[in-house]
């Protein structure tokens, strides 16, 4: 689970426990239900641990949104995969994306794997209501990745929301490392592949500018990519 998950998580869990610490204090005052009073300093110790935790969680995310664009930083597959899945399963409308790796997702991570399949899910729900358009950014040489896209534009032919086109790189033109993808022209998951092991640096920007200026960069790559065989006419 990404931290900012935990978080959500564990705020939303303190708030409920705090009230119910609080509620069961005021009914206890008001009917006299406990007989033993001996539990009442612990439970003033466990409110005020819960209230200083809970205070500490809201000062982070008071600060976040106070200091600017809520930028976050990932240093490992696990927490940029998780979390730009994560963002897309809550999205409702649109993901653009693009694909900038010199191997197939099957060589990658299980978090990547598992982000790549989830994309699909995601597509295949609330036909004509949503899209998940995908440029390929294609090595000269590659049979590994060539049947990904393969495979890809199947997938395109047979799910109404996917749509791909393929950007081929000519021989002796190094394939950039840029990923990113646009998720609900809201929020910004950039991630670059570092070295030949496809390890990845990345993060995120929620800013609907900073959104859309990345969308504008994907139609521009989106004209300049093709339609291969087997995929179908996609949306604009």
């Amino acid at each position: 689970m990404s931290s900012s998950r935990v978080e959500e998580v564990e705020a939303r869990v303190l708030t409920v426990a705090l009230i119910v610490a609080i509620g069961l204090s005021i009914a206890d005052n008001i009917w006299k239900f406990l007989d033993n009073q001996d539990w009442i300093f612990p439970l003033i110790l466990l409110v005020l641990l819960i209230f200083l935790r809970w205070l500490e969680v809201t000062r982070k995310k008071v600060v976040a949104i106070a200091t600017g664009t809520p930028v976050r930083t990932y240093s490992t597959y696990a927490e940029f995969y998780s979390e730009a899945l994560f963002a897309v399963q809550r999205s409702s409308h649109s993901v653009y994306a693009v694909f900038s790796h010199s191997r197939a997702p099957a060589h990658h991570t299980a978090e990547s794997r598992r982000y790549y399949a989830g994309t699909l899910t995601w597509a295949r729900k609330s036909p004509g209501q949503r899209a998940l358009h995908r440029v390929i950014r294609l090595p000269a040489n590659s049979s590994d990745v060539q049947s990904w896209v393969d495979e890809q534009n199947q997938l395109a032919s047979k799910i109404e929301n996917y749509h791909v086109k393929v950007l081929r790189y000519p021989p002796g033109m190094e394939l950039e490392g840029e990923n990113f993808a646009v998720i609900d022209s809201d929020i910004v998951f950039l991630g670059f592949a570092m070295n030949d092991r496809e390890e990845l640096q990345g993060f995120s920007i929620r800013d609907r500018r900073v959104a859309a200026a990345f969308e504008q960069h994907f139609r521009e790559l989106w004209r300049m990519s093709k339609l291969e065989s087997g995929a179908k006419k996609p949306q604009t």
